[in-house]
């Protein structure tokens, strides 16, 4: 609701009609901006966008020095030449190269989370409610990811990363086996842990053997065959073993149908 204020002109200083009736609100009062805040602010927006763009740049550099030398032999000068910035610029975005290391590796990881997530809840959409089915659809996007990021993939499995690189990696292992433990607990199917580590396994080994793929076509067939064996494994009645697979001792399953996957790999 809006008031007519009548102002005095002399004590305002204002003239005229604009000194006889002013509009103004008791919700909504009027605020000057002055020049000077509202250039601070475009220069701000500027600024944190130029720092947004040097990160990003940096980001692709050390990927591209990562992928063709290695971590090892990359040098951080060889990562802001790329990059077209200076040697400062790079350690005031970043504490340096083992940084831009993980960051490249939590970039590849969300990723790959992501279209986990999305293959998922499309097959849910498309009415699939078996837990393992749902895993398996889970497991191939996750496996795309790889292949569509192979160099990356190939760089995270060299073993010349930063120290506590390993760590990181075998604790998201860890995690891994915890997530889909809990996923098939959640749908009323509970997995024993140790199949949950033997899936988790065979996935590890997959996405190293892909990474190395000559191309991307050899990689999806490596995918989907290693798809057949996980649902193979995953359907047969208990106690009998899968179409093509040994009988393994009872103490030794685990172990020996994960080296299966390996073996049957090309």
């Amino acid at each position: 609701m809006y008031l007519i204020r009548r102002l005095a002109a002399p004590r305002l200083g204002l003239v005229g009609r604009e000194a006889r009736n002013r509009m103004t609100t008791h919700s909504d009062p009027v605020t000057a901006v002055s020049p000077d805040t509202r250039a601070g602010r475009a220069g701000g927006a500027r600024a944190s966008e130029r720092g947004a763009a040097t990160r990003s740049g940096l980001l692709a550099a050390a990927r591209e020095v990562f992928i063709s030398q290695g971590y090892a032999q990359a040098g951080v000068t060889d990562i802001v030449a790329r990059a077209g910035a200076s040697v400062g610029s790079l350690y005031h975005h970043y504490t340096g190269k083992a940084q831009l290391y993980f960051a490249l590796f939590d970039e590849l990881h969300r990723d790959q989370a992501d279209r986990t997530r999305g293959a998922v809840r499309q097959a849910r959409d498309a009415g699939v409610t078996d837990p393992m089915q749902l895993f398996l659809a889970g497991a191939r996007a996750y496996l795309d990811a790889c292949i569509d990021h192979r160099d990356l993939s190939r760089l995270f499995s060299r073993g010349d990363g930063p120290p506590g690189f390993e760590d990181v990696a075998q604790q998201q292992m860890t995690d891994w086996v915890a997530r889909n433990t809990e996923f098939f607990a959640r749908q009323g199917e509970p997995l024993d842990e140790a199949v949950a580590i033997v899936m988790t396994g065979a996935m590890m080994v997959a996405v190293a053997k892909v990474s190395r793929a000559e191309d991307s076509a050899h990689a999806r067939r490596i995918a989907d065959e290693v798809i057949s064996v996980l649902s193979r494994l995953a359907f047969s009645p208990p106690g009998i073993p899968p179409p093509g697979l040994p009988r393994p001792g009872v103490a030794a399953a685990g172990v020996m149908q994960a080296g299966v996957v390996q073996a049957e790999l090309p």
